[in-house]
Order: C-alpha cells, then structure tokens, then sequence
C-alpha cells in the first residue's frame, strides 16, 4: 500500500526531507496529529544528533506516544545504524508505523525496521515495562521526545526515568508544550465528555500550573550545567503551517475546549540541547 516510487536512491539521499515528508502526508489521520513544521523540526534534530556521533557510536532515541514522529525517529535510526525506541498502548498504531517503514524507509536502507525501530506496546511509567527499563537496553540516549499523556506529573516523572540516561550534548523535546495541566488532561476529558453528549467539567484552579515548557527548562537546569533552548524549524515555519489551516475547523473547537492551546502556540513545540551534568 505504501511501496510508491519516489525516485532513485540517489534522489531521495539528495533531499532526505522530502522523502520523509512524502510518506508522512500518505498517513491516515488517526495516526498522523503532527504538524508539518514539528515534523521538520525532529527531523533535522535527529540528524544533527547522528552527525555528532563519536565513530563507533549508536544514535539512540526514545519517544512516548506513536505517530508520524515515529516515521522520524525510525529514519535517523536507520540511517545512523541507531535504535529508536516508542512506549504507545495502541499497538494499531505501531502496526501502521511499522507497515509503512518497511514498505518505504527499510527498502531504501536495505535494512529490516524491527532491527532498529521497537515499539513498547505499554506505559511509559510502568516500572516493569516503561521507561525505567532503558537502562536494561541501552547505555545512554541521545533524544528523547514526550508526547503521550499531556500532564506536568506525566512529563515530569518521563523526564526523571530518562535523565541519569541522557548523554552529554542530549536534546529533550515536548509536543503541546504550551500546555499547563498539572494531574489531568481536561481538554482531553471534556472532548470525550462532548462526544458522549455529557457537560462540560470545570477546570480546578488546582489542575493548572505553569506551561510545561518553562517547568521542563526549569527542570532541566537543576540536572545539567548548560540548557540551551533550540530555535528549532518548528518556530520558524508553523506559521506558514499547511497543518493548522487545513483544520482549521478542528483546531479551533479543540481550543475552545483546552485539548490544545492557540495560545502561545510558538511553543507548542520544544526543545532543549544538554551538557555539563551537574554532580
């Protein structure tokens, strides 16, 4: 279904970019909830962390949540001989990924998916199953990428399982980093309260803090000597995003009901490169 020609070889190694791209917009919609800009953006991260590594080293990146990041996290693993790793309970979604990488990225490297893309088909706090067991597969982790429950406890607790892993010169990234929910997600609550035809629940003062972008830098400050804010290509295209015009209708109800923000949506996504960690 998703082996198309989209040139010789030597075409698609000359602008990787749009190789990815193209397979990213054959996605469904239930799987694809990235925009085009953040897409961009983990792309030239994760190469810029595979051409920044010592010979003999394995690029190793790690998400929580599955999608058209995934298609992302997959190439750069391939292309730098690297793992990439996905903690999502929906194992349709994993099945999807793992279809469309083999019929188009594992033929152009050659190489089998499953080699070098696993999904975790579970929490990622599960104690026995979630990210605590990466110090059981690898020894360090180059990116990591949160987009599972958007809530500052999930964030946090994911960000305090992958720092002792995190190698000097580590990017961290959030999608919906604009958000502030502390304990529950209520835009995700009151969308599924809409469809069931219930009200809508009020937000507890208490379930609301700072966005997750300024707590995670924050965070992140206390572990490493150097945090650098990356001016990722997400900031510089998101406004001119095909994503957030094409639905349009869609983003706006979901604002209305807090499942995402408009608000400072130059930080819907972030990130931060690591260094010098603290003793």
């Amino acid at each position: 279904m998703y082996d198309f020609y989209f040139g010789t070889k030597e075409d698609i190694t000359k602008d990787e970019v749009k190789f990815l791209i193209s397979i990213k917009r054959m996605m469904p919609r239930w799987v694809n909830s990235l925009p085009d800009s953040e897409f961009l953006a983990l792309a030239q991260i994760l190469d810029d962390q595979g051409k920044k590594l010592a010979l003999g080293k394995k690029l190793i990146a790690v998400e929580t949540g599955v999608g058209a990041s995934s298609l992302v996290m997959a190439f750069y693993a391939l292309k730098y001989n690297g793992l990439a790793l996905s903690w999502d309970y929906n194992s349709e979604k994993g099945s999807l990924v793992r279809t469309v990488c083999t019929e188009t990225m594992g033929n152009y490297f050659s190489k089998h998916i499953d080699t070098h893309w696993k999904l975790v088909g579970h929490s990622s706090l599960s104690a026995y199953l979630g990210l605590p067991i990466l110090k059981d597969l690898v020894d360090h982790v180059d990116f990591f990428f949160h987009d599972s429950e958007h809530t500052w406890n999930t964030v946090k607790s994911e960000l305090d399982c992958i720092m002792p892993l995190l190698s000097d010169g580590a990017v961290v990234a959030l999608d919906d980093a604009n958000l502030d929910f502390i304990n529950v997600n209520m835009g995700y609550i009151n969308a599924f309260r809409k469809k069931l035809g219930l009200s809508i629940v009020p937000w507890p003062k208490e379930n609301s803090g700072e966005p997750f972008y300024v707590a995670t830098e924050k965070l992140l400050n206390n572990h490493w000597g150097k945090v650098e804010h990356l001016h990722d290509l997400y900031k510089e295209k998101y406004r001119e995003d095909a994503y957030f015009s094409y639905y349009n209708s869609e983003f706006k109800v979901n604002a209305e009901l807090g499942l995402v923000r408009d608000a400072g949506l130059e930080h819907h996504f972030d990130s931060w490169r690591v260094s010098a960690r603290k003793k």
